[in-house]
């Protein structure tokens, strides 16, 4: 019998993957809107923007009502957010294919498996793999567990038999910081940075 998510932990419940699943969702929707070709959009940008997009959606749901148990852990280039503390990350791919980035655990995951070496769960990465549309809308959503690089589980989240989601932002802002103006320099550092935001991209585009 295959094992579900809830049989690796029984933090990792259907209702909270089927819920990040949805903020990617919007993520990928608000990216698809803003898609504009005639100034200058290409895939490229539509994938660096749907991955980015996604981030701040789970990022600004954690903690709120409802998704109390919506962690962050690194809100960075190696992106990493929490389901009742257990680490995930998610990528843009087939779910049976993950990336080599993906495959790899951060330091935290790394730190776990040291720690655990009699839990049935060690060793083990958990993963949220989405697929896309033609559009780069996402099509569907599993969830992935995987074990020495390889998908050991792939269970589908049943996105349509969801309910609604609802997210509930305080209307509070941060206030604004005054920022330095702007730099002139080098124009190859800039390419140099736009190549590392492409391989950062990369592991969730």
């Amino acid at each position: 019998m295959m094992m579900r998510p809830w049989d690796y932990h029984p933090e990792l419940t259907e209702d909270r993957l089927v819920k990040v699943a949805q903020l990617l969702a919007l993520g990928r929707g608000s990216a698809v809107d803003r898609f504009d070709p005639t100034i200058g959009d290409d895939n490229w940008t539509l994938g660096v923007c749907a991955y980015n997009y996604g981030c701040f959606q789970i990022a600004r749901a954690a903690g709120t009502p409802g998704f109390e148990w919506l962690g962050m852990i690194d809100p960075g280039k190696h992106f990493q957010f929490s389901i009742g503390g257990i680490p995930m990350r998610f990528w843009r791919g087939d779910p049976a294919e993950p990336t080599a980035k993906i495959s790899i655990a951060t330091p935290l995951e790394q730190l776990l498996l040291d720690l655990e070496p009699g839990v049935p769960t060690a060793g083990m990465l958990f993963r949220i793999g989405v697929t896309a549309d033609v559009d780069g809308a996402l099509l569907g959503a599993s969830f992935v567990a995987l074990r020495n690089d390889q998908p050991e589980v792939m269970w589908p989240l049943p996105l349509a038999e969801a309910e609604p989601l609802i997210v509930l932002i305080d209307d509070a802002r941060p206030d604004g910081r005054e920022l330095p103006p702007p730099s002139v320099g080098d124009l190859r550092g800039d390419e140099h940075e736009r190549i590392g935001e492409i391989d950062t991209a990369s592991d969730g585009v």
